[in-house]
């Protein structure tokens, strides 16, 4: 079975956008001939939702991205796991992710410290956390990072919140990401500690949810997903 996607209402000429509230997106009729014509999925395929996705936020202008990232802050503001935390992780977004850029600048207002991730430099496959201020490089995927040799990291086990990027999700915890494993290799600690801290939470865009996304044995469960329309609580 093949997904696509479809509209009801007629396309209008020029710039003119139509308001698609279920996705929680405007997108102009240019953008919609291309998503309509060109984007289908296999909804039992994780590469095939990866690629779907993945076209599908590249879709987004700078403007709509921007726009995304204010109605996320409302919504993660909110949160009282956000209002109590005092170590945050966030990211750089890249490849069209939802941007936590608004959450990070609202959090350093409220004397919150926040912390980016680095690729580990003596574990391979994993991530460590230096603060947003501190010196940078590029890494290997071409995503600047804080330096780990030039930076002081922080314990993961000391973060509160771990907002991360994801590629799709449903409303019961299943989660697609990019594929790396980096997240899960560096909290799976969480699976069998039973800790509730740090908190891990996923963000994207609301149209990246899909009805049904399996959870594989090696997925670190999440506490919470949040888009610029809404927070889902996962049942752990």
């Amino acid at each position: 079975m093949h997904v696509r996607l479809e509209r009801k209402a007629r396309f209008s000429s020029g710039t003119a956008t139509l308001d698609l509230t279920v996705q929680g997106l405007s997108l102009t009729a240019a953008q919609w001939r291309a998503l309509i014509l060109t984007h289908e999925y296999d909804p039992n395929d994780r590469a095939s939702i990866r690629q779907h996705m993945r076209q599908l936020r590249n879709q987004l202008s700078p403007q709509q991205q921007l726009q995304a990232a204010r109605e996320l802050s409302q919504v993660i503001l909110s949160q009282p796991w956000f209002q109590r935390a005092k170590n945050l992780a966030v990211y750089l977004a890249n490849d069209g992710e939802m941007d936590p850029i608004v959450v990070m600048e609202k959090a350093r207002y409220r004397s919150k410290q926040v912390f980016l991730p680095s690729l580990h430099p003596s574990q391979n496959g994993h991530l460590c956390f230096a603060s947003v201020d501190g010196p940078r490089i590029t890494n290997k995927f071409g995503i600047s990072e804080p330096d780990p040799k030039r930076n002081t990291l922080l314990p993961v086990r000391q973060l509160d919140v771990v907002l991360l990027p994801l590629v799709a999700f449903d409303e019961e915890g299943g989660r697609l990401g990019m594929g790396g494993g980096f997240y899960d290799r560096t909290f799976e600690f969480l699976k069998q500690s039973g800790l509730g801290k740090p908190k891990l939470i996923g963000l994207a865009h609301e149209f990246q949810k899909i009805e049904s996304l399996p959870i594989e044995d090696w997925d670190v469960p999440l506490h919470g997903i949040v888009t610029n329309k809404q927070a889902y609580t996962i049942k752990r």
